[in-house]
């Protein structure tokens, strides 16, 4: 069975090494499962195209979700590209990609199906709409707030400046992070000055029977007056994950079904979420999650899982759906078919 990995190059420099090497023995890991597997990055659509026609792969595991086609300004979805195309791809179908993104109208979903989310709204880019969004802000009166970029994921654009206490400080950080980012500000209940609050990363992967769940707590490294981790403490392991006690895992699976549920993804994923004030919390979902990943790598070794099996896993979760909707033929490797031996993934 031939795959093909694609991926987009960090723009930074200090980074890019790192992950390339990391690709490069994810390809590794497939190559001895039994699959022939090849790696390419894109940065357009072209470029995909272009990796299509010189491969020819039977099965695709894309980590970009959106891509603009050479010589026009127009973003793909590159999950619907792939259906558009006929492009058997690992990972959720781009209803669920372009949900996971727009994190204000998942969390309505979750408050519409009475999953716990923190109180939020939306500023909008539009002048005309400022001063009626921050009338609705002032009225929940859900102090202390931290601010995100809505479409933005990895943490991008939030630190210990996003939390804002006050009227006059929700103003200040509003102005600079739509001056920096534009686009809709998700502004939601900050829950980390609660004692009792904890971070929790879920990953996901589809197994035989549905959905596997493999929740883990996630700290700063050095932990600092609030808990806010941002886009350089993840890349440069600044997190240390731990495994959830057995209880605290049992409580948490309910939410964890309901919001990934919600959500529509598919194969593979990664939540967030939060314990605070003796409750838990949906954050947002993941719907594309950068692999190999620390978080997603380290919350399936505490389920028994090895880099490989987790890695072949996901790619079994994809072909098992396509096999089953009679779009893949071809064999499952047999080297994959035996490291996947008694766990939830056997194909």
């Amino acid at each position: 069975m031939r795959l093909l990995i694609i991926m987009k190059k960090s723009s930074d420099q200090s980074l890019a090494a790192e992950r390339n090497a990391r690709y490069l023995q994810m390809v590794e890991i497939y190559k001895n499962a039994g699959f022939k597997a090849f790696f390419s990055y894109a940065e357009n659509i072209d470029d995909i195209k272009l990796s299509l026609n010189n491969y020819e792969p039977d099965l695709v595991l894309c980590g970009i979700d959106h891509l603009y086609e050479n010589g026009n300004n127009i973003s793909h979805n590159v999950h619907a590209w792939f259906e558009e195309h006929n492009v058997n791809y690992i990972g959720s179908d781009s209803i669920a990609i372009e949900l996971a993104l727009a994190k204000g109208s998942l969390k309505n979903r979750w408050q519409r199906d009475g999953i716990r989310t923190p109180a939020f709204g939306l500023v909008r880019e539009e002048q005309n709409k400022y001063s009626e969004d921050m009338k609705r802000l002032l009225s929940l009166n859900a102090f202390p707030y931290i601010l995100k970029p809505e479409n933005l994921g990895n943490s991008r654009g939030i630190d210990e400046s996003s939390i804002v206490w006050n009227e006059v400080e929700l103003r200040e950080a509003l102005d600079k992070m739509r001056i920096q980012f534009g686009g809709i500000i998700i502004v939601e209940n900050y829950l980390g000055a609660y004692v009792d609050f904890m971070e929790i990363t879920c990953a996901m992967i589809e197994g035989v029977l549905g959905m596997e769940f493999m929740p883990a707590q996630v700290s700063l490294l050095e932990p600092r007056r609030f808990h806010i981790i941002t886009t350089r403490d993840k890349d440069k392991k600044g997190t240390i994950v731990n495994p959830l006690e057995a209880d605290m895992a049992a409580s948490f699976l309910p939410i964890a079904k309901r919001a990934f549920a919600v959500a529509g993804v598919r194969d593979y994923a990664r939540g967030d979420f939060i314990y605070a004030n003796g409750e838990f919390w949906a954050i947002e979902i993941n719907g594309q999650p950068m692999i190999p990943d620390q978080w997603f790598g380290e919350a399936a070794q505490f389920a028994g899982l090895s880099q490989d099996q987790y890695l072949v896993g996901i790619v079994a979760a994809g072909y098992r759906r396509l096999r089953a909707e009679g779009q893949l033929a071809q064999a499952f490797p047999k080297e994959a078919h035996a490291l996947l031996r008694r766990t939830k993934f056997e194909v």
